[in-house]
């Protein structure tokens, strides 16, 4: 007897555009419930990817799949100057513009060519189906136009995960007024064209309800699943290569793309002011991150300023078992982002058992789970009075691990997916 099943399709188009590269925190989520949704659902679950080109969902291969749920890197590229980015910045840019307007005519080829048939987006899913959407799909390469089609001509449900409304909510941390509007865009889909949005914080999911309200409030519903913050890598952890050695203990993190909203400037202004003021016992400070958006600037007064030179180091590119190095051996991590949908390095830093400092804002407190110590993202005194505090009662800090070790309940990938597969397979029944 034939399997009449519903069949669960999980588009992966982000994850193998950045096949090879380097992981942030999108890429870590899509990933992620791919690989626990794989084990979960079995033969229930497919995979796909988005041919913008030709407006239609594609199944994926195996050896596609494989390619895109490897983890990142494996082995480490150090960025280049910052001339060089910002020359490739533009590159990059002028390539996005040639590659729209080559997709738009292909587009419309195809549209005419295809006719209005709503299953010919999609045509190895089924009605009743449904489509999984855990990746970068505000991109401008989705047609939100195609997934409501699919929605409502052929009944195909539609689950989206839903990191953060920031560039809605903050759209000042934005190089492009046109990802802005393009943003807003990917907000109505989720409020008007989706079955269910899974919100990864209920910070998110409040301000996604916040947000629909503007196009008549929700027609699917939200849910919210925290993410894991199990990373640790397979591969056996080994130090980053750095022109200084970095001695365990005597080092402190700070783990995110570079970008104007993480807020580094503050752990910039802080580092020159302990060098200021002579103190000898602040741990060196390693920022983990690519560089992003509002980054320039800051990385070029960090590369002249000689008086964090011997305390300051930047990672562009760390394999996960670098991070898992970093992470396992640092003396505590910092993270003073202005606004985050979850905040993924403070509970990958409370799970190996370590202190974060943390902004006090939108989700933070939710991922620092009352182990965390938050403060103002702009209140400079605060965050020196703990890093000082912290270097002149070592005590504290080996209280405060006891204290997170003892009381931190690490959630891992395995109980996020789990939680996922039980909406998915409760939809297709």
């Amino acid at each position: 007897m034939p399997d009449t099943t519903p069949r669960i399709w999980m588009d992966l188009t982000t994850s193998l555009r950045a096949s090879g590269g380097q992981t942030n925190g999108t890429l870590r989520v899509e990933r992620s419930f791919a690989l626990q949704l794989r084990t979960l659902l079995g033969e229930q679950l497919s995979f796909c990817r988005y041919d913008s080109s030709r407006q239609r969902f594609d199944p994926v291969d195996a050896a596609a799949l494989a390619s895109a749920t490897r983890s990142s890197v494996t082995s480490p590229h150090r960025g280049p100057g910052a001339s060089n980015a910002r020359a490739d910045r533009l590159g990059r840019r002028i390539e996005r513009s040639v590659r729209r307007a080559v997709r738009s005519t292909i587009k419309r080829i195809h549209v005419a060519l295809r006719g209005s048939d709503a299953a010919a987006h999609f045509p190895e899913a089924k009605s009743g189906s449904l489509l999984l959407l855990a990746g970068e799909t505000w991109a401008a390469r989705y047609d939100f136009d195609v997934i409501a089609r699919l929605r409502a001509e052929h009944g195909i449900k539609v689950v989206a995960v839903c990191q953060d409304l920031i560039p809605v909510t903050h759209p000042q941390f934005f190089e492009s007024g046109e990802f802005v509007v393009q943003y807003n865009r990917y907000v109505e889909l989720l409020s008007r064209h989706v079955d269910l949005v899974i919100a990864i914080s209920s910070a998110t999911a409040n301000e996604m309800d916040k947000a629909a309200q503007s196009y008549g409030g929700m027609s699917g519903k939200i849910a919210v699943i925290e993410p894991g913050s199990d990373v640790a890598s397979a591969a056996e952890p080994r130090p980053p290569q750095t022109e200084r050695a970095l001695q365990p203990g005597q080092f402190v993190i700070s783990v995110s793309t570079i970008q104007s909203r993480k807020n580094f400037d503050l752990l910039h202004r802080l580092w020159r002011r302990f060098a200021h003021d002579k103190r000898t016992d602040i741990p060196r400070l390693v920022i983990v991150g690519q560089r992003g958006f509002g980054s320039d600037a800051l990385l070029a007064q960090i590369a002249q300023d000689e008086t964090v030179r011997d305390n300051l180091t930047i990672l562009h590119r760390t394999t996960d078992a670098e991070l898992t190095w970093l992470y396992r051996n640092c003396a505590y991590t910092l993270y003073p982002s202005f606004v985050e949908g979850w905040g993924l390095p403070v509970s990958e830093s409370l799970a190996y058992g370590k202190l974060c400092l943390a902004s006090d804002t939108s989700s933070l407190p939710e991922a620092g789970a009352g182990l965390a110590l938050h403060f103002g993202p702009n209140d400079d005194a605060a965050w020196y009075e703990a890093i000082t505090s912290l270097a002149s009662d070592p005590e504290r800090l080996l209280e405060t691990e006891a204290r997170i070790r003892a009381n931190y309940r690490i959630r891992t990938w395995q109980e996020a997916g789990s939680d996922l597969a039980n909406h998915l397979k409760a939809m297709v029944r």
